[in-house]
């Protein structure tokens, strides 16, 4: 049996980038992307039929398809990669923290009011835990910014329980405003 290498490289650079492909269009929408997942999905479906069409006329030769699978991970983790630094849409960062009372009878807490002053708008909730009384902050924020709010929130409260949580879409509020624009006035208005 004759393994061609450049071939084995072939088969794995279409799968690599087929999971690429298939990794990216799967968050563009899951984010409600509908017109760039399509077009990625025209792109994956064809890089897919390709590299299988090939991994199958060489069934005979197991290494072909171990270079696929091995093709199919490498693509995957790829594709995690590129959406890290893409860092797409948007997303909702809970921040939960122990609340003594005096604090529970402030307006605003000071954390809240950090996480304000760095341009993020703040939901602010009571809540009580197994331990007592907590603050419940629901911070969203653009992708790319979370580990911001993480390391803004971990300077204050090291201990604090946060969870990132991505949302579909949203309507009205302070993102609302800055991430469609500001809407043009109409005649007569300031």
């Amino acid at each position: 049996m004759h393994i061609s290498l450049s071939f084995l490289l072939f088969v794995f650079g279409i799968n690599v980038l087929y999971l690429t492909v298939n990794t990216m269009r799967l968050l563009l929408q899951n984010r409600g992307l509908s017109v760039p997942a399509a077009l990625f999905g025209m792109i994956e479906i064809t890089l897919y039929t390709l590299g299988l069409n090939y991994v199958l006329k060489n069934l005979n030769q197991p290494i072909y398809l171990l270079a696929y699978a091995f093709g199919f991970g490498t693509g995957i983790f790829l594709g995690m990669l590129i959406d890290r630094w893409l860092a797409i849409g948007y997303v909702i960062v809970q921040v939960i923290t122990p609340q003594d009372d005096a604090e529970a009878e402030q307006v605003h807490s000071t954390l809240a009011r950090i996480i304000r002053d760095q341009g993020y708008g703040v939901t602010e909730m009571n809540g009580r835990g197994r331990d007592g009384h907590r603050e419940i902050l629901e911070v969203l924020v653009p992708r790319k910014d979370e580990k911001i709010v993480y390391d803004t929130v971990l300077a204050y409260n090291a201990n604090a329980f946060m969870i990132s949580i991505t949302p579909t879409g949203f309507n009205g509020g302070f993102w609302s405003r800055r991430a469609r624009g500001k809407k043009k006035t109409s005649k007569g208005s300031n």
